[in-house]
Order: structure tokens, then sequence, then C-alpha cells
């Protein structure tokens, strides 16, 4: 492989990077459950395009390890608040329909 092949994947796996740490960023300001479900769907996409650009550098090159913490890291987080909007909210029926509603932990 060329150093400018590796250079190239090394960009590509810095920007992989640079999307999980907005991803770590904004985990604290997701209250909704569709919108953390939907960031996760995006984390489990970052892992895979990491694991396979890693997986094309040679081995004292690899961030893996690295990455993979991280990633488990916020993936327990997404997990953790999904949990909590579950718990935070209740079912009612109302008029043969269930409602789903909100309760504040304040």
């Amino acid at each position: 492989m060329s150093d400018e092949q590796k250079e190239s994947i090394k960009v590509a796996r810095g920007r992989v990077k640079a999307s999980l740490t907005r991803l770590e960023n904004g985990v604290d300001n997701l209250n909704l459950k569709n919108e953390i479900l939907i960031r996760l769907q995006i984390l489990q996409e970052l892992i895979a395009d990491f694991e396979r650009l890693d997986a094309e550098l040679r081995a004292e090159e690899s961030e893996i390890v690295d990455f993979e913490k991280r990633y488990f890291d916020l993936k327990l987080k997404f997990k953790d608040k999904i949990d909590k909007v579950i718990d935070a909210s209740c079912s009612i029926n109302v008029g043969g329909q269930n409602i789903s509603i909100a309760l504040s932990k304040e």
C-alpha cells in the first residue's frame, strides 16, 4: 500500500472518530426515545466503518482498541438513556387508545 493510500485511510478513519466525538458530546441533550435510537443506529454504522478502515492498516497503526472502548462506553450511555425514557413515561388508555405521557423527574 502506498503512503498516499495509507494517509487517505487515516483521514477517513479520522472522520469516523470525529463523528463519534459529536455523538459523545450530544448524548446528554437527548431526551426522546426515537432520537436516542437514531443515534444508536449511527453509532453502530460508525463501528462498522472504523473496523473496515482500521483493518486496511498495519497492526501497529491500529486504533481499534481505543475506538471500541469509546464505542462501548457511548452505547451503554445510549442504552441507559433509553431505559430512563421508558421509566419516565407511563401509558394510559383513553377512549380505547393508548396514550404515552412523559413524566418530569424534576
